[in-house]
């Protein structure tokens, strides 16, 4: 069974990516919406965003380098595209 086609945009990694791999601009976005949705990295980043939302503060104080690099890493690979429940 194969997934169901995302309505949602591809990350701009995965475009970047697919235009690495795909020689046919015209199957560039396909390309980099199954980079997305087989990476996973769309809902990584969604849940790295929910424990930095919802315990950001208690992990601040106990190692503020590690929500320094996690809210680096989302502002990074969380780009401009919107979340599937968008």
């Amino acid at each position: 069974m194969t997934p169901a086609p995302s309505k949602a945009k591809a990350t701009d990694g995965a475009i970047r990516a697919a235009k690495q791999i795909e020689r046919n601009p015209s199957f560039i976005p396909s390309t980099a919406e199954i980079i997305d949705r087989e990476t996973g990295v769309r809902e990584l980043v969604e849940v790295l965003e929910n424990i930095i939302a919802e315990a950001g503060d208690l992990i601040e104080s106990r190692s503020p380098e590690l929500v320094a690099e996690a809210r680096a890493a989302v502002r990074r690979y969380a780009d401009e595209a919107p979340r599937q429940g968008e």
